[in-house]
């Protein structure tokens, strides 16, 4: 066996002693820590007992949060062509009948303004007609705070005191003042951050979500109900505004050309009547002129009429089609965890928590003790005897 060889089993041997004495080690230091740990197990457990009871006071404390979730699909065709170019005759095929397509429809639900049109619609609260704004405000018990005196009246002057904000059913909005403006605001922003979510299941698809999240039930139900409808009311009011302003006006037109036809009517009768008994040229070509602009008119009205019908099939086609798949029932999916899983959870993290904590304590106290014996180990330093030299 060559000199080389002899060095390479020397070297391999070495290594695998020094790989087993290393496993050693961790086996031991398992074994310390464990030991440790059991002998604390009376603590663990007092303190998993706390962390169930905790879970448990948090679960039966803690506010319940209703959802109420809706799924629906948008459908809508593009238009046809034959009232492109009919627009496009009369100057009006500028327009974008598509502005709100797609994912917008979901903005729809996310926007500020439509949330508060919607919290000013009206609703029966123990027979009473209010505003979800004012049911929320009974919901969130501000009016409880305010009747039992809880909620002081601010010294400053500027400031507003909630107590005195109402929002009765029927108000004009252009009518509100500066604080029912600021709190009708303020509810509706929070409301869209912290308890609206919608999204599209899947990009090739047009079936769509929509929840709304709220610490009472019936509120969470009913909202839901009219912020949707608010939603979809003025998406399709949006999607089909400018094909109903062109009906509109064409029939004002077709309005306008029949008057002119009764009045051509009217006087060809008239004309005819004074002058049945006179002859002549004149007499046939004035009888004519009239027939002329009566058959124009009649002529101009049947198409404008013809045209008018095609504009209202294509409204028809433009008006989305919103089909409501999913709707919320009572009871509602609620975020309310049960007592038992409760007590479970506490317990657990309260567990892995305390034994966190003992294993730094004990790892804290072994490097304080190393720390010490080393420095015990250590040669004390040389006292040097100096001669002092006269």
């Amino acid at each position: 066996m060559s000199e080389m060889d002899e060095l390479y089993k020397a070297l391999l041997g070495e290594k695998e002693e020094k790989e087993a004495i290393s496993l050693s080690d961790i086996i031991n230091v398992v074994k310390d820590y464990f030991n440790y740990l059991w002998s604390k197990k009376w603590i663990i457990v007092a303190v998993g007992l706390l962390g169930g009871v905790i879970g448990l006071i948090h679960n039966i404390t803690k506010p319940v949060n209703y959802t109420a979730h809706y799924s629906f699909s948008v459908a809508s065709s593009s238009g046809s062509s034959s009232s492109s170019m009919l627009l496009n005759l009369v100057g009006m095929g500028n327009g974008n009948l598509d502005a709100f397509s797609g994912d917008n429809v979901l903005e729809l639900l996310r926007s500020k303004e439509l949330m508060e049109s919607a919290l000013l619609q009206p609703t029966v609260y123990n027979g009473d007609t209010i505003t979800f704004m004012e049911y929320s405000l009974i919901v969130d018990s501000v009016r409880a705070k305010c009747e039992s005196g809880e909620l002081e009246k601010p010294e400053d002057e500027g400031m507003f005191y909630i107590c005195d904000i109402q929002f009765p059913y029927g108000q004009e909005r252009s009518t509100f003042s500066r604080a029912q403006d600021s709190v009708l605001m303020a509810k509706a922003a929070t409301l869209v951050l912290e308890n609206v979510a919608s999204s599209r299941r899947d990009k090739k698809l047009s079936f769509m979500d929509y929840s709304f999240t709220y610490p009472d039930e019936t509120f969470a139900k009913e909202f839901s109900k009219i912020h949707l409808q608010t939603a979809h009311e003025f998406y399709v009011s949006t999607k089909t505004e400018m094909v109903r302003k062109n009906v509109a006006s064409f029939e004002r037109r077709a309005d306008s050309v029949r008057k002119e036809l009764d009045k051509s009517l009217t006087r060809r009768a008239v004309f005819l009547d004074s002058n049945k008994d006179a002859s002549g040229l004149y007499i046939s070509s004035q009888a004519q002129k009239i027939q002329t602009d009566i058959e124009l008119l009649a002529a101009t009205y049947s198409e404008i009429m013809k045209n008018v019908e095609t504009l209202k099939l294509d409204l028809v086609r433009e008006t989305p089609l919103i089909n409501t798949i999913d709707t919320p029932k009572f009871p509602l999916e609620n975020d309310k965890t049960r007592k038992l899983k409760s007590i479970a959870v506490g317990g657990i993290v309260a567990g892995f928590l305390i034994c966190f904590i003992l294993i730094a304590i004990h790892y804290i106290e072994y490097m304080k003790k190393k720390m010490e014996e080393e420095a015990s180990q250590l040669p004390a330093p040389k006292e040097s005897n100096q001669n002092n030299e006269c």
